[in-house]
């Protein structure tokens, strides 16, 4: 089978009914209407003479010749998107598109500016086209691992020989509780122990549960959160301790809603910075905007034009 471009383009709706699970979050994402990407992946599945995927009152889901299909489709996009991001500043403006994923609830971080960085981005390429997604880190290293991110901000919570990992700033977690805890009252306690603590079930972040339990090894991680915006709701509930950062926590801490176990003792350190794919080389408009993340978050000369 010889790809033309209507192909490329079924391929493209294809990938995304995959990528968002059904044709909901498709037709926002693509901007096309239900008829239309069913019409697409019809020509495709015509043209591949295979079903890749079943769609009804039952949900979404992929055959395994439309699994396949999704896997071998990879490195064709990996591939046109590199040629995009080498082209797209040839002329004398900078244009194209950036696909930037932040980790959750970073807006509150003080130290990570992330819109001040946007805004000169925005004053610097203003005909780039920026898509800017919030999800947690395992979903941003898998998405750019997979080509659908150009650039994430996120920790640096594990090693990836794909991935390459610029440092900027530290972010500090402490162990909290809810008011409605056993340990509300006994938060500024001195004499509060590891042993004290472990005996109260654990909410862990599913990326860092080794890390979360470390201080305590007799500790139960009795529940688990992909993100920190449902560590709070778990630690709100009162019968969850966890891990939150410190900046996060502060609104629930003025409330009184939250309160911070053992004065920082069990303090950990979190490495925030950029992380891009080792195998890219990086259009005009990502390196414009990973330098102005630096700049902004470290404090580093901003040396644009």
């Amino acid at each position: 089978m010889q790809l033309a471009p209507a192909d490329i383009r079924a391929l493209q709706v294809f990938r995304a009914v995959v990528e968002h699970q059904g044709f909901l979050g498709a037709q926002v994402a693509l901007g096309l209407s239900q008829p239309a990407i069913s019409q697409h992946l019809k020509s495709l599945e015509e043209r591949l003479g295979a079903v890749l995927c079943h769609r009804g009152r039952q949900g979404f889901a992929l055959t395994e010749q439309g699994r396949l299909v999704y896997e071998e489709s990879r490195p064709l996009f990996s591939a046109l998107g590199a040629f995009n991001s080498a082209v797209q500043h040839l002329g004398h403006d900078i244009r194209g598109m950036v696909r930037l994923g932040v980790v959750d609830n970073t807006i509150s971080n003080p130290d990570l500016p992330v819109s001040v960085a946007l805004h000169r981005f925005g004053l610097i390429a203003p005909d780039v086209s920026l898509n800017v997604r919030v999800a947690s880190p395992e979903d941003l290293i898998t998405e750019l691992s997979n080509g659908t991110l150009d650039i994430a901000i996120m920790p640096g919570f594990m090693n990836n020989d794909s991935i390459v990992f610029i440092p900027m700033i530290l972010e500090y977690h402490a162990l909290f509780c809810g008011k409605n805890h056993p340990l509300y009252h006994r938060a500024a306690d001195t004499g509060l122990t590891r042993d004290d603590v472990a005996a109260h079930p654990f909410v862990v972040r599913r990326y860092a549960s080794s890390q979360d339990l470390s201080e305590f090894p007799n500790a139960r991680g009795t529940a688990a959160a992909s993100n920190m915006e449902a560590q709070a709701i778990l630690v709100l509930s009162g019968r969850y301790i966890g891990f939150l950062p410190e900046h996060y926590a502060q609104i629930w801490i003025q409330r009184d809603d939250m309160r911070c176990l053992g004065h920082n003792r069990w303090r950990q350190i979190s490495r925030f910075g950029i992380a891009v794919r080792r195998s890219d080389r990086q259009s005009a408009a990502q390196k414009i905007l990973i330098r102005e993340v630096l700049s902004a978050c470290t404090g580093m000369p901003n040396t644009a034009q």
